[in-house]
């Protein structure tokens, strides 16, 4: 499947510490590549593997993003979305999933996702939508 990247309804995000991104994904090799990717393009990086743990983290931590898998442990990724908008309304949430189509996708969007994508993620593209929404340096 190639990966579609859309946005909706997203203006830029800045703040004023280094960007910290979340990844809520439970398969420990996207975790990883994930956590590389982004620190490679100067982001700070959390993880977790299950919803419940990401909502321990944003109870207590600022994000500028959240990037959850849908196929999760316990809650899925579209069941937790409503829970991550309220207890982080401003930050942007990137959906991702292999299992995707245009029902999920438009569920996603309905539950509270900024942006949509399907595996195999193409990384240039994952690159260009989070810039699109957050930098990692500072911009005055």
């Amino acid at each position: 499947m190639a990966s579609t990247g859309l946005i909706r309804g997203h203006t830029r995000f800045i703040m004023d510490k280094k960007k910290r991104i979340l990844i809520i994904e439970d398969d420990e090799e996207m975790r990883f590549l994930m956590k590389d990717f982004f620190v490679g393009e100067g982001f700070e990086v959390e993880h977790v593997e299950k919803g419940t743990y990401a909502f321990r983290k944003l109870m207590t931590e600022s994000f500028a993003l959240i990037i959850t898998d849908i196929r999760l442990p316990g809650f899925n990724g579209l069941d937790i979305l409503p829970g991550l908008k309220k207890l982080q309304p401003e930050t942007p949430i990137i959906v991702i999933t292999a299992f995707g189509d245009q029902e999920v996708q438009n569920r996603a969007y309905e539950m509270g996702a900024t942006a949509y994508l399907e595996k195999p993620i193409c990384f240039d593209e994952l690159r260009e939508l989070i810039h699109g929404m957050i930098s990692p340096k500072e911009k005055y």
